[in-house]
């Protein structure tokens, strides 16, 4: 009797994928375009060595539903090969012993949770959700292995598009519109990393689908070539909510190294966002310009890890931290706890005042007012200017048209950051009869 054929990977980028030896590969990034069969690739992959009584193997996605959408698919094609799902989170037990865990990065501990563990094979779906490549190292570094049979792999799958865009690009040095794999050597570690291009003309299932197609053949300049193309050039998007600042600013020379002074206060403006997403910029006043000097978004981490960073940047650089803004939300009770944000803040000794509450097309029109005035340090704020940039007008996909309020996605953080500076900027000073300047080389251009 002929076996019943559960899944096939595709002749093209799936099997490429799949073909790649741990022994000669650590990292398979696969994907870069919608579409391309990413989540279906990861699946299969994992079924080498399922049979290995100590094989364990972590999938991780960045929050609980996505997590569910997996489980459900990666169930349909395990079950029939005998994997017994339980738990929570859900995990598949093999017949032989091996197991599948899986997580989600919505935890305060996401990221650190799995240090020390051991885990054979990795994956990391949807990467460029991951915000810092720092995050990223994290949760691979429990990707090893004692058994010499079982030589640790990672695999993840990723679009051009998102929070991880700038680092994703770097680490496997993409550029343009990918057609052959490409292979790098990480100079540190010497492990070897692979990137495999995917995009929909290699799904036969999802490719005949003349909705789906139309989809991303209707997305504005920008995105369309991100997620149909796969392009990994610098976006240039269409519906842009500081377009013309962000122009008119590097025309102007005021996006560039820019040098922090020692002898200037340092004024920090935060986010708190959804979850436990946070984002802080770091300012400095010179007369009435305003410096962009550094900038920090992560998420998966509790306050104290942020204050951390503030005490990590100071002894760096030197800086000399004056006020602390948070918006008006820092006053909100927590349910965990009953407290606020801003009385477990001033446990830890760290004093927010408070942003205006005004409405969000006011603020946006003050931060357009801000802009001639402000200097951004490109180095430093790299992941700051990729997100300003993207952040942009919601697109009706009936009407093929921006409405006039931005889009609350993973470039919100950066830009709420940045117009509730513009609602203090005039507060930033360096008036402080206590604070006294003790160096004479006061000028200092990080990042170089």
């Amino acid at each position: 009797m002929k076996k019943k054929i559960i899944w096939k990977p595709n002749d093209g980028p799936q099997t490429t994928a799949l073909s790649v030896s741990p022994n000669e590969y650590f990292e398979i990034g696969f994907g870069g375009r919608r579409g391309g069969g990413k989540t279906a690739g990861g699946i299969g992959w994992l079924l080498y060595d399922k049979d290995h009584p100590l094989l364990r193997a972590l999938i991780i996605r960045r929050n609980s539903d996505d997590l569910k959408d997996w489980v459900d698919r990666a169930d349909r094609i395990y079950k029939p090969l005998g994997a017994k799902l339980s738990g929570t989170p859900p995990q598949f037990v093999w017949p032989g012993g091996a197991v599948f865990r899986t997580g989600h990065l919505k935890d305060s501990n996401a990221y650190s949770k799995y240090v020390g563990h051991e885990y054979q094979r990795m994956l990391v779906e949807e990467l460029n959700l991951i915000p810092t490549e720092e995050n990223y190292l994290k949760l691979i570094s429990s990707c090893r292995s004692t058994l010499p049979e079982l030589p640790p792999q990672v695999m993840t799958n990723f679009n051009p598009s998102d929070i991880g865009f700038d680092w994703i690009k770097k680490r496997f040095r993409l550029g343009g519109i990918p057609t052959e794999p490409i292979k790098t050597t990480d100079i540190k570690t010497g492990l070897k990393r692979i990137f495999i291009p995917s995009g929909l003309k290699d799904n036969p299932y999802l490719d005949k689908d003349p909705q789906y197609n139309a989809f991303l053949n209707s997305l504005p300049d920008g995105l369309r070539e991100a997620w149909r193309d796969g392009s990994w050039e610098e976006p240039q998007i269409t519906g842009g909510m500081y377009t013309l600042e962000l122009a008119q600013a590097r025309n102007e020379e005021r996006i560039r190294l820019v040098p922090f002074d020692i002898n200037l206060r340092v004024h920090t403006v935060w986010d708190l966002g959804m979850d436990d997403s946070m984002s802080i910029g770091f300012f400095q006043r010179t007369g009435i310009d305003l410096r962009l000097i550094n900038y920090y978004q992560n998420e998966g981490f509790g306050l104290d890890h942020y204050q951390a960073k503030l005490g990590e940047f100071r002894d760096l650089y030197k800086y000399n931290y004056k006020t602390h803004y948070a918006p008006f939300d820092v006053n909100k009770r927590e349910l965990s706890t009953g407290q606020t944000l801003r009385s477990s803040a001033e446990k830890m000794g760290l004093r927010f005042e408070v942003v205006p509450n005004i409405g969000l097309q006011d603020g946006l029109n003050k931060t357009r007012l801000m802009f001639p005035r402000l200097y951004i340090n490109d180095i430093l704020c790299g992941q700051f200017l990729t997100l300003i940039k993207n952040y942009r007008k919601q697109w009706n996909e009936k009407l093929l048209k921006f409405s006039d309020e931005p889009l609350h996605d993973y470039t919100s953080h950066a830009a709420d950051m940045l117009r509730y500076t513009a609602l203090v900027e005039h507060r930033m000073t360096n008036d402080d009869s206590n604070f006294i300047p003790q160096y004479k080389n006061n000028l200092v251009n990080p990042g170089r």
